[in-house]
């Protein structure tokens, strides 16, 4: 199915919780606490995303705040596989990811992003509050049981762009793809922060032997370095780019169907009307499609 600007509806992100166990001092603290009937369960989330595959889905993406933070995480996944999915991912802080990686593969997770903004143990704790050694073990379990391929996302700022060139070689040390996200500040405070991507996608492409452009990620460049490692530039969501390619819809951990990652104002409640035992719920996808509409025109 396609919107009425005749983007193709492909991929689903799902939110599963808006807790987090880390504290990084450039976010934008969306998460909060919540009751345990205000997120979805497992089945719940299964009957979800099983009936946005009738409008084309094929993708998954599983997000929080911290999805490793639902113990039931590996259950979520189970009830999510299905035979029509051909790409089911998540995105996690990796604190969490040893403890869990053998069960997530096992359930039918593909593969995992991993946010890693620096290799220093003590610029890790001072950014986010929590222990870099964890995340790498997690990194490293996930590639040994094939949660891959891997991709490490890291937030280019001011404070940690002495740390690209280290982990860069650490991704190609281990095999992992590097995305490197510029740094949107939402609060003055933070703006001196920011860092130009540009430069330093120009500085990569000067050493690429390959380019490949994806189009269906906001016609988004990866370079393919001598050695091997990928590299992937992120930039900034509210462009023309991003909403004339968008084929994403999105779930948040309380059950309402997003049209845009840029606007709340028009959500579509499908949790609802599962807990009150409507067995056919695509209407509501159809009006959170009929919904979409470029942010950026």
């Amino acid at each position: 199915m396609q919107d009425k600007y005749g983007r193709a509806i492909k991929s689903f992100r799902i939110s599963v919780t808006p807790e987090c166990n880390l504290k990084c001092f450039y976010c934008h603290r969306e998460g909060h606490g919540c009751g345990k009937d205000t997120l979805m369960k497992p089945d719940e989330l299964g009957k979800i995303v099983h009936s946005a595959l009738d409008f084309g889905v094929k993708k998954i993406k599983i997000s929080g705040g911290e999805p490793l933070l639902r113990t039931d995480i590996v259950e979520i996944v189970e009830n999510i596989v299905h035979e029509q999915i051909i790409d089911i991912s998540m995105t996690t802080n990796g604190i969490l990811l040893e403890k869990y990686a053998e069960g997530l593969k096992k359930a039918g997770l593909d593969r995992v992003n991993v946010s890693l903004d620096t290799l220093d143990p003590v610029q890790y704790k001072e950014i986010t509050g929590g222990n870099v050694d964890k995340v790498l073990k997690g990194i490293e379990k996930a590639i040994e049981v094939g949660l891959t391929p891997l991709k490490v996302n890291y937030l280019a700022m001011k404070c940690n762009l002495d740390q690209l060139p280290k982990i860069m070689d650490y991704c190609s040390k281990v095999g992992a793809i590097l995305q490197v996200i510029e740094f949107i500040p939402m609060e003055e405070e933070l703006k001196e922060q920011h860092v130009d991507v540009n430069k330093l996608e120009e500085e990569i492409a000067k050493d690429a032997v390959d380019v490949v452009t994806r189009k269906f990620m906001q016609n988004r460049k990866k370079y393919v370095l001598k050695n091997g490692l990928e590299v992937e530039f992120v930039k900034p969501m509210d462009n023309t780019e991003f909403c004339g390619h968008c084929t994403r819809i999105r779930l948040t951990y309380d059950g309402q169907l997003k049209a845009c990652l840029l606007r709340d104002d028009n959500l579509v409640d499908v949790l609802t009307p599962i807990r009150n035992g409507e067995a056919d719920v695509k209407k509501y996808f159809v009006e959170c499609i009929d919904n979409r509409e470029p942010f950026c025109k």
